[in-house]
């Protein structure tokens, strides 16, 4: 394994052993490589005292360095904020519809000024229309808003706002003639604009059907009430039933009719056995009563 030297210097033992990897200090556990300077008096003192038990030297301790404390960054809070052209429109939006209730089937808002958003101090905002009614009807519009902030008023704007409204109506599914008297067939609904508040576009099919044009309706034209009228109970050329009715006696006549009418109307009638022209009432279907 390796050679055990003794070597006598200043009165000490000192015990080396000589590995094949190097010189190893007994006890000390300290490395002597070859080449490096023989120890001095002291050093093999220190070894002896090291190996005896005591303990060995510290380096010296470093100054603590104080621990860094987290910067702690406070949010910073907004001045102002700005009201959108879109948070505007919205608020129309919602004013308009509520008084429309019932009234049409779609509202739009268009807002044409103010196209830039508006600046007002930082808080909870409230945007507000004054209530001014829509007797104007629809169309181009002028709206007072208020803006709040905490619940106190801080600008108030004169919006100008387009106001259109769609509704679903009946139209007609066809060209429809004057006098033709209108079926289920004829008719059908469509989403259209409406031209204002108030109009006279129908709504409702069974209102319209059974009834006569009284003007031709385009196809696909909104049924407009001002278009229609009763259906006729007798119409032009029809046989009908002539009446004569005195207290108690009713005397009847064929005749053929020479205009159309509605029940209440009077119209001209032809008796088909004396050819003369006499004037009725026309009473029902079929039936025209003629005055004593």
């Amino acid at each position: 394994m390796g050679t055990i030297m003794v070597r006598r210097h200043a009165g000490l033992v000192v015990l080396s052993v000589l590995l094949m990897s190097g010189l190893v200090q007994a006890q000390s556990g300290e490395v002597s490589r070859p080449g490096q300077a023989e120890p001095s008096a002291s050093q093999p003192q220190r070894s002896v005292r090291q190996a005896a038990g005591s303990s060995p030297e510290r380096p010296a301790s470093k100054a603590k360095t104080p621990a860094v404390q987290p910067v702690v960054q406070k949010a910073i809070q907004p001045v102002t904020q700005e009201v959108t052209v879109e948070q505007i429109r919205r608020t129309l939006l919602h004013y308009v519809e509520r008084l429309l209730d019932g009234k049409v089937g779609e509202v739009q808002i268009q807002v044409l000024h103010p196209q830039e958003p508006v600046t007002v101090p930082f808080g909870s905002l409230d945007v507000r229309v004054a209530a001014r009614g829509l007797d104007e009807g629809l169309g181009r519009r002028m709206f007072q808003v208020t803006l709040a902030v905490d619940g106190k008023p801080v600008e108030t704007l004169r919006v100008m706002a387009e106001v259109t409204a769609t509704a679903e109506v009946v139209t007609a599914a066809r060209y429809i003639k004057p006098e033709e008297t209108l079926q289920a067939d004829d008719l059908t609904l469509a989403k259209v604009q409406l031209p204002g508040l108030v109009h006279d576009f129908i709504t409702d099919l069974d209102t319209v059907v059974g009834k006569r044009a009284v003007k031709s309706i385009r196809p696909d034209a909104p049924i407009k009430t001002s278009a229609l009228s009763l259906p006729f109970a007798v119409k032009r050329g029809d046989e009908v039933t002539i009446e004569v009715k005195h207290g108690g006696l009713l005397i009847q006549a064929s005749g053929t009719t020479k205009m159309g009418g509605q029940v209440g109307q009077f119209i001209t009638v032809t008796n088909s056995d004396s050819g003369k022209e006499v004037r009725g009432k026309v009473m029902g279907p079929g039936v025209v009563r003629v005055g004593f």
